[in-house]
């Protein structure tokens, strides 16, 4: 019953002609409204009977009264105004609550949900609706911060443990819209997974349509082989007859009428069997051009989902890796927090590795293999970096995870640790994901003879059944139907291991028993580098250090959101940042300033990536100045075309501090020693 009642809420103000993803954002904003109204109710009750102060209480009615207007707005296919006014409502409650009751109760942390907001309700077409509601964001969280500081409003006067529960409560309400957000974000992917499934069984279905076709065209040919020697032994038969019955010259040449009669019906019926053939001909070289559109379609389309989801994903990594490491904020946000955030960012960090494996099966099926590069690099450091990514997880699901490194094994090997990574996530990944909680996870890395060496993921779970341990390596298929409703996932990390292991000289196999746990182990060659590698690269976990302070560098971004993440990131480098909104911009700067590095995106208004790197490559004045493109174009054709127009350093979104960093380091040289800022790498 309330399930019906939420979903008429949910649907106010649809109609049938509308599109669905106009259709699917007017219904988040009506869902947001709703849910935030009751929350609002909850909060503004709960408030007024803790304080004494029941002007609270009506203060809050306001607010739902604000909240429950969107859905007339929307009703009255006023949808604009729906979402510009949910963002309004949104920051008077964070003002209102801010100034009434302090900075102790962390109100302004709701400032970090309302940004993530219009990336979701906001169709790409909504351009200045999107801008004007960040503005009005950033707007509330300056005036909020501004009477933090000047204290214009004096906040309410509270108990110490008055503010505690006030505290905590906001708190809790701000994580409560933040995971809507996020399962919002889920919901979404989770569509466009399933809508890149139907057009992958589109093609197959197509693909069989030619293999028909051929067989149809085999059997055709088969037909008319078989008339020709059938006719050709006619035709011998007729000549000997003659031959022989030369006193019959009369009866022969009645014979002979009739036979050329039936020559020439089956000239006819010759004839109708090459026109047959013709049009399956032509039916063939329709389906196979089918076949090709199709392929460019979906690889337009991957190009595109690919583009879209990576430019929110960057968003929410960026901004929870600014939450987990910034100095600013490790005194003020509770443990307990903080490992939410954790979370969160971890959940991005593991909804990025089901992106990059769709795209990686994509390259796949269409015969496109990466190039390995391989390199020298410490063993044993770079496997425990790998598992230390898994230990909170593990931990929060209560199983144990343990590393086993065999002491035979060289402190040094050569290979393409990018590709072994992408392999131990896979088989790590669904190691912890099948096992349930008290059970154990291992990862053992031992010698199996001088010229070979092994990697071994081995847990306790569910077990996979004999007669499906084969089908466990093709593409989308997994052990069991439950196994996606129950545990997730695409189906898609262990055909890429596979690939990723034979393209190295290797082999992966799996031993499982039902209830006993599975165990993957990849068989690669060992190959030993001699020479030690840099010292830094054998640091584990390397700090951030700041540049020196004569560094320019210019950012090309026309995100406000990722300019702000950059912005801050930057901040504790000591480099001065220029920031420009667009390709247009940015170039003035470039000739105005002359940055020491230039950072820019690919996509910009006005002129694009490519346009900007045509320009500085010609400049003499511009064209020695480094540049790294960051994008959120993952394949690597355009990453290649970039590169060959002159860009020093592609990388991909979501961005990864760690190695924007050590990029920098490459072009920004240290001439003189000079005071550090330290921030914890990711």
């Amino acid at each position: 019953m309330i399930s019906q009642w939420f979903n008429i809420i949910k649907k106010t103000g649809l109609s049938s002609d509308m599109k669905d993803g106009d259709g699917r954002k007017i219904m988040v904003v009506n869902s947001f409204s709703f849910l935030t109204a009751l929350l609002c109710t909850f909060c503004g009750v709960s408030l007024a009977l803790m304080s004494g102060d029941y002007s609270i209480f009506f203060t809050a009615m306001g607010f739902v009264s604000g909240f429950l207007s969107i859905l007339l707005l929307n009703r009255n296919k006023k949808y604009s105004a729906a979402k510009f006014g949910l963002m309004f409502v949104f920051c008077m409650v964070m003002l209102y609550y801010g100034v009434t009751f302090g900075e102790s109760t962390q109100v302004h942390f709701l400032g970090l949900f309302l940004i993530g907001v219009p990336l979701l309700i906001c169709s790409p077409a909504e351009k200045e609706l999107k801008f004007m509601c960040l503005v009005l964001i950033l707007t509330s969280l300056i005036l909020l911060e501004t009477n933090y500081y000047f204290m214009v409003i004096e906040p309410m006067e509270m108990s110490r443990d008055l503010t505690f529960m006030f505290r905590w409560l906001i708190m809790s309400i701000v994580l409560l819209l933040n995971g809507i957000v996020i399962s919002f974000y889920q919901i979404n992917i989770s569509g466009l997974v399933k809508r890149l499934n139907k057009r992958n069984d589109s093609l197959k279905k197509k693909n069989e349509l030619v293999v028909s076709k051929e067989a149809e065209l085999v059997s055709a040919y088969t037909k008319l082989e078989d008339y020709n020697a059938k006719l050709e032994t006619e035709v011998r038969n007729r000549t000997m007859q003659l031959r022989k019955s030369n006193m019959a010259l009369e009866a022969m040449l009645v014979n002979l009428k009739d036979n050329n009669a039936q020559l020439r019906d089956q000239d006819q019926q010759l004839k109708g069997y090459v026109a047959e053939l013709e049009s399956l001909k032509q039916d063939l070289m329709q389906a196979r051009d089918e076949a090709q559109h199709a392929n460019a379609a979906k690889s337009a389309f991957l190009r595109e989902i690919s583009h879209e989801i990576r430019n929110p994903l960057n968003a929410i990594i960026g901004i929870s890796f600014l939450l987990l490491n910034e100095q600013a904020n490790r005194n003020k946000i509770p443990r307990s927090i903080v490992h939410l955030v954790d979370n969160i960012h971890n959940s991005s960090r593991n909804l990025l590795e089901i992106i990059n494996n769709v795209l990686e099966l994509a390259r796949i099926e269409a015969g496109k293999t990466d190039e390995l590069h391989p390199e020298p690099f410490v063993l044993r450091e770079w496997i425990r970096s790998v598992v230390n990514i898994y230990q909170d997880a593990s931990k929060v699901k209560g199983v144990t995870l343990q590393l086993q490194v065999d002491h035979k094994l060289p402190g040094e090997v050569v290979g393409d640790r990018l590709h072994l990574t992408q392999i131990v996530n896979n088989l790590l990944g669904n190691a912890l994901k099948f096992t349930p909680s008290g059970k154990k996870v291992t990862l053992h890395i031992y010698l199996q003879e001088p010229a070979q060496w092994c990697l071994r993921v081995a847990d306790e779970g569910v077990g996979i059944a004999k007669e499906k341990q084969k089908l466990i390596f093709q593409p989308y298929e997994q052990a069991d139907e439950s196994i996606h409703q129950n545990f997730g996932g695409t189906g898609l990390g262990l055909t890429i291991s596979r690939r990723i292991t034979e393209l190295m000289g290797g082999t992966i196999e799996v031993w499982s028993e039902q209830g006993q746990g599975a165990a993957f182990t990849v068989t690669l060659p060992l190959e030993v580098e001699a020479v030690s590698l840099p010292a830094e690269q054998q640091d584990e976990r390397r700090e951030y250090a700041a540049f020196p302070s004569d560094k320019t560098v210019l950012l090309m971004e026309d995100s406000e959101i990722n300019q702000m993440i950059m912005e801050r990131f930057f901040s504790h480098l000591g480099i001065h940042l220029l920031i420009a909104g667009n390709g247009e911009e940015g170039l003035a700067m470039a000739h105005n300033c002359h940055p020491h590095l230039i950072i820019m995106d690919m996509h910009m208004p006005k002129l694009t990536g490519n346009e900007v790197i045509r320009f500085i490559r010609e400049d003499p004045e511009l064209q020695h100045i480094p540049v790294i493109a960051i994008s959120a174009d993952a394949f690597r054709e355009q990453q290649k075309e970039a590169l060959d127009a002159g860009v020093n350093e592609y990388l991909i979104k979501p961005v990864e501090f760690d190695r924007l960093y050590s990029v920098m380091d490459k072009y920004l040289s240290k001439e003189a020693p000079y005071p550090l800022r330290i921030i914890k790498a990711s």
